[in-house]
């Protein structure tokens, strides 16, 4: 075997190996207070080693502390495409650690303070460092991940205040979401958010600046943008809704449109999303969302759409099928003045649209089916495939980081982009112990195949345990 396939080997090994081990001393655990037969032995059960937890709850001055950590260890084998591109024509393997260090001190009525850092770091790649000027997906040595203040209910009001650097998520993390699947994680802002909780709505003033992940140096800059959004989420609903509306308005005028001419961008986002279950077996939801405003001298129209649902059968291993569409807006005309195309916002990228993340919510149709099981309480088996098209054949396809992976203006490739299927499982071994692995291959479609580049198929394996103290 060569040098490679070891390496290869022992990253999927670690990570089977932790959760198969953690597994045991679970079971163990668990025999050894039931006693023989898993009934009582009348005999004071041997005490099993328990799963290492930092102190919690430890009275401080007026308040009180709870330190946690997490680490997070992820093999990953990739063949034919890497984080920036679809088509490289060559394998990798790739073993990603990320570790995180909270404290949070909590005080009385309501207010606490939190304060995270994070350190991750990537081997066995023949993707480097330098691969990336600034930001590197893998790669970002001890940093300030979190650092807020929050006083909900401010003395006895409805009335909360959450400011400081801070990760921001809602619903299914399509608008606004975190991006954790990465090593780094996509989003962190330095954002100020206000709460009115009311009886009918808890309501959401966001305005801040999205972190940029330096590879080089402590994360102290910005993107070139402020985010500015009202979320509300109303209660007391035969299902949860949410409605919102976000703003992104661009700190600089470097942008090039349609029109002559470099300017800003100054786009609203208006919207409705919607999650629930009817008689205990249906689930169903969705996400509608429309775009206005400029962008450089161009208008912007576009909008957004993700519909939803699933059957659960009453029988053992509880098994569920389901199916989505959704939908983004794309621009078949370059020269009319209008930006068609659908943004992205603040959504995470690493789910929604295939765990290969070979696409964002921009110029594309997305038709899935999903199927799953659950043989016990702390596993899950499950399968999701995908058709992916382009909404326009004369608009690009997006790659996740919003920049155009291909396009050809005339059209004439069409709109079929590819298919994917994802195989995956996940243990939840413990309260603090979970393992995730996966097997994920994506077909290229017509458009791939008569555009420039490679237009071979990709798959990709990936093995992933979680451990928090």
């Amino acid at each position: 075997m060569s040098r490679r396939g070891l390496s290869a080997g022992w990253g999927a090994g670690v990570c089977l190996g932790l959760a198969l081990a953690a597994g045991r001393a679970a079971e163990s655990t668990a025999a050894q207070s039931a006693g023989p037969a898993g009934g009582s032995s009348g005999q004071p059960a041997a005490s099993a080693p328990a799963w290492p937890a930092l102190p919690k709850d430890v009275p401080l001055g007026p308040g009180r502390l709870d330190i946690g950590a997490e680490e997070r260890l992820r093999y990953e084998y990739s063949d034919n495409f890497e984080p920036r591109r679809y088509g490289t024509g060559e394998d990798d393997h790739l073993l990603l650690a990320r570790t995180r260090l909270s404290l949070d001190y909590r005080l009385p009525e309501n207010a606490h303070a939190f304060v995270e850092l994070q350190d991750a770091r990537f081997f066995l790649s023949d993707l480097k460092q330098e691969d990336w000027a600034v930001s590197c997906p893998h790669y970002d040595v001890l940093d300030l991940k979190q650092a807020y203040a929050e006083w909900q209910y401010i003395l006895g009001s409805p009335l909360g205040l959450k400011v400081g650097r801070q990760v921001i998520s809602y619903a299914d993390n399509r608008v606004f979401g975190l991006g954790e699947w990465g090593n780094v994680g996509r989003y962190w802002w330095d954002a100020a958010k206000l709460t009115l909780s009311l009886d009918p709505v808890q309501i959401d003033l966001l305005h801040g600046q999205r972190v940029i992940s330096d590879q080089r140096a402590l994360n102290n800059d910005h993107y070139p943008y402020r985010m500015t959004g009202l979320y509300a989420q109303w209660k007391h609903l035969p299902a949860k809704v949410d409605t919102f509306y976000l703003n992104r308005y661009a700190t600089h005028d470097s942008l090039k449109g349609e029109e002559p001419g470099k300017g800003g961008e100054n786009r609203h986002t208006l919207g409705v999303a919607v999650d629930g279950v009817w008689r205990n077996v249906w689930d169903y939801g969705g996400t509608v969302a429309g775009q206005f405003g400029t962008r450089a001298q161009d208008d912007i129209r576009a909008c957004g759409l993700n519909l939803r649902g699933g059957y659960t059968f009453d029988a053992p291993w509880s098994p569920r099928l389901g199916a989505q569409f959704t939908y983004a807006s794309g621009d078949s005309d370059k020269t009319d003045g209008v930006r068609e195309t659908f943004d992205n916002v603040f959504g995470a990228v690493d789910i929604p649209y295939g765990r290969m993340r070979f696409l964002c919510w921009m110029n594309m149709e997305q038709y899935q089916l999903n199927a799953s099981v659950k043989p016990t309480k702390t596993t899950k088996f499950w399968v999701d495939y995908h058709i992916f098209r382009l909404a326009e054949a004369e608009d690009a396809w997006y790659w996740t980081s919003g920049s155009a992976a291909r396009r050809d203006a005339t059209g004439a490739p069409g709109k079929e982009l590819g298919q994917e299927i994802d195989i995956l499982f996940n243990w939840k071994v413990s309260k603090r112990f979970d393992w995730l692995c996966g097997y994920c291959y994506f077909f290229p479609g017509d458009f791939i195949r008569q555009t420039p580049g490679d237009d071979c198929g990709a798959d990709w394996f990936f093995s992933q345990v979680t451990m928090s103290f």
